[in-house]
């Protein structure tokens, strides 16, 4: 019996024997294959169920900081990411309109490099590769088709993987799915918090780059124009593009020659590439939306784009993803160490920890994807900033090591629009009308942030089985099984402790 409202199918071939794991993880790139390597370091027994076939592209930004680049050394995979040829870049080029400097990233003492990008099938591939080695059950060219229910739970999911079926149970069902997540859907977990783009991205590699700029990283934005660029894998330099509210339609059409104009108006970049050519296609992303997801349920939880996502400016996926699946290995063996109530207590804490960990993140990467110039009073606290020999404080923001909120306090923000007006750098009008819309957004965004505002038109229904239908008798499941004994938490890292603030998600 299906419980997604599907019509039945033609009969197929099943596996007859009920396979049981200790946790099904959905999606094996950059969020579910770390999290199945710690959960299987931790002696749980793990299925990850994967869609696709490795090595395969992904739309992505291609982009670590400091503590991804970390996070993978401590995961024991940085040999192998050694091996593509990544640069670990040491210096970053930023530009916020007129104020521009270049400086050593602020590292620590067991950091690797301040940035890498490194494409994404050769990533995923590792990372899956990881998750093989640590003994978990690895299924790729595999769907998850439904989602099963025992009781207003879920307790395990219905695969398909040519034409032949299997159904896999567990206390826990893990969504690392990404953005358009099946387990999000069928569960009906809710966005908040949404934020529609307002630019599009474009991004493309390129060989034969001058070597000078193989340790710099650049970020440029000024007027309506962004630039991102450095050293990737394999000789190749990455170039990413937001073309300005006009062009739009122009980059539709002429993408290549769009994507060189922006990337020629940049001085570090142009002259990295000026006897470069393009070594790979143009890839984008056109439409999309920043959003927070209900982050767990009875028997499920979102890791992951599949729970949070944000947009593409601050190229903070892949190490937020990171970030997330540390946290999340340990509260799962905790949670699995008790009753369904404790284990769904835990995963509650951990979403509260998510929102609170990403919340500042989640607006700057808004504030640097909004259409058009940005307020000046924000280049303007850098530049203070960066008088102030404070620039590693900004420059830590990139590797999710200081707080937005922290490094531009409204205050630091007022005294740089007055900072601004006794200069005659700016014209008054514009300038007062821009501070007071953005005195007002802020204490906006921050309420939200404790009182989240939902997307009412967002909500999946139920399968039936939540509804109060029983689920199938041959695949009832009475909650997680206890942890077995000796179970150790997993390696590298505990759990940041979690932060309480009001629950409005849904649950």
């Amino acid at each position: 019996m299906s419980t997604n409202g599907s019509p039945p199918g033609p009969p197929r071939r099943t596996r007859s024997a009920v396979e049981r794991f200790d946790v099904i993880v959905v999606g094996g790139r950059c969020a579910g294959s770390p999290l199945a390597t710690l959960l299987s370091r931790a002696g749980l027994r793990v299925a990850l169920i994967e869609q696709a076939v490795f090595p395969r592209p992904t739309l992505s930004s291609h982009l670590m900081e400091a503590d991804g680049l970390l996070f993978l050394k401590r995961l024991g995979l940085l040999e192998a990411v050694e091996e593509t040829g990544v640069r670990f870049m040491k210096r970053a080029d930023t530009r916020l309109d007129d104020v521009r400097f270049t400086e050593r990233f602020p590292l620590r003492f067991d950091d690797v490099g301040g940035a890498a990008f490194l494409r994404r099938h050769l990533l995923d591939s590792i990372l899956l590769n990881g998750a093989i080695e640590s003994g978990a059950d690895v299924r790729t060219d595999t769907k998850v088709v439904e989602l099963l229910w025992d009781d207003g739970r879920v307790c395990g999911v219905r695969t398909r993987t040519k034409g032949s079926e299997a159904r896999l149970h567990a206390p826990l069902v893990v969504g690392a799915d990404g953005r358009s997540s099946t387990v999000a859907s069928l569960c009906g977990s809710r966005k908040y918090n949404v934020n529609r783009n307002q630019r599009s991205y474009y991004f493309t590699f390129f060989e034969g780059a001058d070597p000078a700029y193989s340790d710099l990283f650049v970020f440029h934005r000024w007027g309506d124009r962004m630039v991102w660029a450095g050293p990737a894998d394999h000789g190749l330099y990455l170039v990413g593009v937001s073309p300005e509210a006009h062009e739009r339609e122009y980059f539709r059409r002429h993408t290549e020659r769009g994507l060189l104009a922006h990337m020629r108006a940049c001085e570090p970049t142009a002259a990295a590439l000026a006897d470069a050519r393009i070594a790979d296609r143009i890839s984008g992303i056109v439409k999309f939306e920043g959003y927070f997801r209900q982050a767990t349920g009875p028997g499920w939880v979102l890791v992951g784009d599949a729970g949070h996502f944000k947009d593409p400016s601050a190229g903070r996926g892949i190490g937020d993803a990171f970030l997330q699946v540390e946290a999340l290995a340990q509260a799962v063996v905790d949670g699995l160490g008790g009753s369904p109530r404790h284990l769904d207590r835990t995963l509650r804490r951990w979403g509260h920890w998510r929102d609170r960990r990403f919340e500042g993140h989640y607006w700057l990467a808004t504030t640097l994807g909004e259409a058009g110039a940005l307020p000046p009073m924000v280049p303007e606290a850098v530049r203070a900033l960066n008088e102030r020999g404070e620039t590693d404080r900004f420059l830590d923001l990139f590797s999710h090591r200081s707080r937005y909120y922290d490094v531009f306090p409204l205050r630091d923000l007022g005294v740089a629009t007055g900072r601004l007006l006794l200069s005659g750098r700016a014209p008054r009008g514009p300038l007062i009308g821009q501070t007071a819309r953005l005195l007002a957004r802020e204490p906006r965004r921050r309420w939200i942030n404790r009182h989240p505002a939902l997307a009412s038109s967002d909500l999946t229904s139920a399968p039936r089985a939540e509804r109060g239908q029983p689920a199938p008798t041959d695949d009832r499941t009475t909650g997680p099984s206890p942890a077995p004994a000796g179970r150790t938490a997993p390696a590298p890292a505990p759990a940041p402790a979690p932060e309480r603030h009001h629950e409005r998600t849904g649950n």
